[in-house]
């Protein structure tokens, strides 16, 4: 009784299976498309789908492609571009009127520090100095006599060391002020002063002020931070994973966040030889175009990707590529049939780009001669 049942229900649901289909109408209205198996890599194409769909056949290409790795980083200036102004003598800081970003020039007056010391010291100068001609006369005068064995050699010795102790001291006081701009070869007792000028080592802009007139600026204390323009570098931040891939002379292309249209290039110059202890290593590039550091400012904020070094691989047109969840596939013309095709879905990992061309990588070997489609295949996956 069981299996009658069975038999007798089939056939109702053939007829009414047929019944709708016949509702529907005739199956070859438009164009379908039938979803591969899971378990099958082969897809059937026909000649009518491939003209509705507009799709289009492409090649296989081989050529160089480079990796980019993307990077953090801030524009510097090194180091010999910073000056920090701090008094070799102290004193009270006159005619100060810079501010933070001011321009100045090599030789600029940046400030002065008057002291009544600074007139003791030129003093002490000139009243040595005055006595080099004497003590250099009776130098002379007793060799001739320790020669004709008329004095004592001991004269003569000592006549020597204050000669050589003045001259000395002559050469040290002349030193020191040439440290506060005095020039001791034409220094006079007309000319002696009580202030002296500190004047700018480069030509940039103020970084910081840290002194204010009237204050007493000890020696060795810091009175104003200088930076110089005349080169600046980028500074890359870049993990420990990808420090194998670089080295000096790749090509850095990197952006402004202010200007993010555009694109400036450089070329690495140092690249760190420690990690620090966030596991990352520092990059030192230098522009291409050192014309471009004046669209730069010390400290920005920079995006920027380092092109590695090319090798040779597959490629294929970027529009090619079906991305199916996490997984990337191209369909390959297998062979053609009576009515259209069959196409083989191959599963390949998308690499660098180039221009219109992606490189890849695949499970399985795949020809250089194969054909590919190139435009429609998201219909068929």
């Amino acid at each position: 009784m069981k299996s009658s049942y069975l038999v007798s229900v089939i056939p109702l649901f053939v007829l009414l299976l047929a019944t709708s289909c016949t509702k529907d109408g005739p199956a070859s209205e438009g164009i379908e498309v039938s979803e591969a198996t899971e378990e099958s890599v082969d897809i059937q194409l026909t000649e009518a789908q491939f003209r509705t769909m507009k799709m289009e056949w492409g090649g296989v290409h081989t050529g160089e492609f480079s990796e980019e790795i993307s990077v953090q980083g801030t524009v510097q200036i090194p180091v010999e571009g910073m000056r920090e102004i701090a008094a070799y003598f102290g004193g009270y800081v006159q005619d100060l009127k810079l501010i933070q970003g001011q321009a100045v020039r090599k030789g600029e007056v940046l400030f002065t520090l008057e002291n009544p010391d600074f007139l003791r010291l030129q003093q002490e100068y000139l009243e040595i100095s005055s006595q080099l001609a004497f003590l250099k006369s009776e130098l002379d005068r007793q060799k001739t006599l320790a020669s004709e064995q008329i004095s004592a050699q001991k004269n003569y010795l000592k006549a020597g060391a204050d000669y050589n102790g003045a001259l000395a001291k002559t050469q040290s006081l002349k030193k020191q002020l040439a440290l506060i701009s005095v020039d001791a070869d034409a220094l006079t007792a007309a000319t002696m002063r009580s202030k002296i000028s500190v004047f700018s080592p480069i030509t940039g802009f103020v970084d910081e002020v840290l002194a204010v007139p009237g204050q007493f600026l000890a020696p060795a204390a810091k009175a104003l931070t200088l930076m110089s323009r005349e080169h600046i570098h980028v500074e890359l931040v870049l993990f420990e994973k990808d420090a194998s891939k670089v080295h000096e002379g790749q090509v850095v292309e990197f952006v402004s966040p202010d200007r993010p249209e555009n694109y400036l290039k450089a070329t690495i110059k140092v690249v760190g030889k420690s990690i620090n202890a966030q596991r990352q290593i520092s990059v030192h590039a230098d522009l291409l175009d050192e014309k471009e550091e004046a669209k730069l400012t010390p400290g920005m904020f920079l995006q920027a990707r380092i092109q590695l070094d090319p090798s040779e691989s597959l490629a294929v047109p970027e529009e090619s590529i079906i991305e199916v969840g996490e997984d990337h596939f191209v369909l390959v013309q297998k062979s053609k049939t009576a009515t259209g095709y069959v196409l083989e879905k191959v599963k390949v990992v998308p690499g660098a780009k180039g221009k219109h061309y992606v490189a890849i990588s695949t499970e399985r070997p795949l020809s250089a001669q194969a054909i590919i489609l190139v435009k429609g295949g998201f219909n068929l996956l």
